[in-house]
């Protein structure tokens, strides 16, 4: 043994027998001994190679380790393969004895067809001085050989079965720690390739053999380890999925390679430059070409989750481009995409600086506990998205909410517009509330102020007029002073009703009775008694007083319904009319401007009027009640 091939054997096994111990401590044992095992068996494989390097025939213990030098290759197989038969809880299961005792049986059968060979005996290199210590017939040891190598075989498929029955009978959590495990495994057939190429291709393959087993008896070990003690540490199905993508395009570009390189070696003859050339040309268009169709079928066999999460996703972006559902529901989306009912979508609205977070259905939330993802575009905060299975494929959650980034802008967008529109209702109703106040103020003005002193003045001119002489010439004066009075108060008393209904005092109701007491057609009134807001109850009371006026004005009317009902949160006015018909909503009229008061309350308004048929008004107003 030379210095650097100790130091090699070292570092190959230190991460196995570190690891392993640690596991023989916390568990499972028998992992642990296995990994313990894996990092001893560089430096074992490595320690018999003096006795075959020596002159004289070995004897005793001597053979013995010759013999195992010579057949140690396949000791490579024996951890590996019980740690796949023991792995992840150190417990074989019933029936599944047969496996260690198989490699022990295996072991000391092919043991003995490597002593009892005569071709492994000679004086070359690799090869143990001297004979075989016991003659036998040639078709003993060959038996012996082809059967030892059978078994070998046959314990090999064993393990893979026993991983893929532990697989399909196990949890989430097992399932993911035999995925972490079978992606080291699938260094080794990286390693084939790459060796087989390195000894096709060059003449250093036995540095790319040492490098290969030394990433295979590293990884091992880390990916065990990864498995028992944090296998949600990543997104081990991508890299499944990316590991078998990759091995499949290595041979077959390899095997191109190797076509090309034999197929123009014909024409141009071997070692010319242009074939290398050529043929590394193609390799390298073929990947280019074959990368992602392979990632594709790969994707569809190792990473299902990812595939149908993203097409789930592609269904639902197609539906919403149709208009078949509303962006919206993108979170319902990602939760049947992703598996994860704990996924929840809450967007940010900065122009609402008390309540900036919002829900889908635009109502006010809190941000998600973590974990948690931000959402943004173009550096554009969206919102947040919380999860929970989701965690345990962060790579697939992130590129899920990229291929959704569509459908959340929208949705944003819905319920800005939304919170926008609401404020603009909000803020015309408060105009006009504020409006309604300044008119109940500017009445009672005149009522308590302008008005009573009208009316005090014109009870001292009456005074003066009876104390004055009946023969006196101002009694004319006085008395046209009094008549002019009465009329200016009857006048202001017109103005203050005109201003706001003194009426709506005592109630919607006793306003409109009131309304249509003076009318000079008959009308028919249907009144709920429930209570409604101050600003509904005028806004319907300016409804009935403003069709009321158009239906005896304008419409030559008969006779007037006027039904005013309160249900499912919301007051309707409805006035109808057998007059001529022919009314219409325009610029600068009366009932445009109705219209926009009852906009402005969040409600709605509605003219039917063809000509001959009559006219029919109908306001619903929301009072919230």
């Amino acid at each position: 043994m030379t210095g650097w091939q100790v130091a090699l054997a070292a570092a190959a096994g230190a991460p196995g027998f570190v690891l392993g111990l640690l596991l023989l401590l916390r568990g499972p044992r028998v992992v642990g001994a296995l990994l313990v095992a894996l990092g001893l068996l560089p430096l074992a494989l490595l320690s018999p190679d003096s006795t075959v390097a020596g002159r004289s025939p070995p004897h005793g213990l001597a053979l013995l380790l010759a013999v195992v030098s010579v057949a140690g290759w396949v000791w490579l197989y024996v951890p590996p393969a019980l740690l796949a038969a023991y792995f992840p809880d150190g417990r074989l299961g019933g029936g599944w004895w047969v496996l260690p005792v198989g490699w022990a049986i295996f072991l000391i059968a092919f043991h003995v067809a490597v002593a009892l060979d005569p071709g492994n005996y000679g004086g070359q290199a690799g090869q143990i001085p001297g004979s075989p210590p016991l003659e036998v017939p040639r078709w003993v040891d060959s038996v012996l050989g082809f059967g030892s190598l059978g078994l070998l075989l046959a314990l090999l498929v064993g393990s893979v079965v026993r991983v893929v029955v532990r697989f399909r009978r196990g949890g989430e959590v097992v399932r993911r720690q035999l995925k972490w495990f079978a992606l080291s495994i699938l260094l080794l057939p990286i390693v084939l390739i790459v060796t087989w190429a390195a000894y096709l291709l060059t003449d250093v393959a036995g540095i790319v053999v040492q490098v290969g087993l030394l990433l295979v008896f590293v990884s091992v070990p880390v990916s065990v380890a990864i498995a028992v003690f944090r296998h949600d540490l990543y997104d081990v199905d991508t890299l499944v999925s990316r590991t078998v993508a990759y091995i499949v395009l290595t041979g077959g570009l390899v095997a191109m390679f190797a076509a090309v390189t034999v197929g123009l070696g014909v024409v141009a003859g071997r070692g010319s430059g242009l074939t290398t050339a050529t043929a590394t040309l193609v390799c390298a268009a073929a990947f280019g070409l074959l990368r992602r169709r392979v990632q594709a079928v790969v994707d569809a066999r190792f990473d299902r989750g990812r595939r149908d999460a993203l097409a789930r996703l592609d269904r639902f972006l197609d539906e919403v481009r149709d208009g078949r559902v509303g962006p919206d529901q993108v979170e319902s989306a990602l939760r049947s995409a992703l598996h994860d009912p704990g996924i929840r979508v809450v967007y940010w609205l900065p122009s609402d600086p008390a309540t900036p977070w919002r829900t889908g259905d635009g109502e006010p939330s809190a941000r998600p506990g973590e974990p948690a993802l931000d959402v943004t575009v173009a550096g554009r905060l969206l919102g947040a998205v919380g999860y929970d299975l989701a965690a345990r494929r962060p790579r697939l959650l992130r590129e899920a909410l990229r291929q959704a980034h569509l459908p959340l802008e929208l949705a944003h967008s819905r319920i800005a517009l939304r919170h926008a529109l609401a404020e603009m209702r909000s803020s015309r109703a408060r105009l006009v509330e504020a409006g309604d106040a300044e008119r109940r103020r500017l009445e009672r003005d005149l009522h308590d102020g302008a008005q009573q002193r009208l009316v005090a003045i014109g009870m001292f001119l009456r005074l003066a007029q009876q104390r004055a002489d009946p023969a006196d010439p101002l009694q004319h004066v006085l008395g046209t002073a009094v008549r002019d009075l009465q009329e200016a108060l009857g006048e202001l008393r017109q103005l203050a009703g005109g201003v706001r209904p003194r009426g709506l005092d005592e109630g919607l109701s006793a306003a409109i009775r009131g309304l249509v007491r003076t009318s000079p057609v008959p009308v028919e009134v249907h009144l709920t008694a429930d209570a409604v807001p101050d600003l509904v109850a005028t806004t319907a009371y300016y409804v009935a007083a403003e069709a009321l006026a158009n239906a005896l004005k304008h419409a030559e009317a008969r006779s007037v319904v006027i039904d005013v009902t309160q249900r499912n949160g919301d007051l309707r006015v409805v006035v109808s009319d057998d007059g001529c018909g022919g009314a219409a909503v325009r610029a600068g009229s009366g009932l445009a401007g109705l219209r926009d008061r009852v906009a402005a309350t969040g409600g709605e308004l509605a003219v039917n009027s063809s000509p001959g048929s009559g006219t029919r008004v109908e306001a619903r107003l929301p009072c919230g009640s």
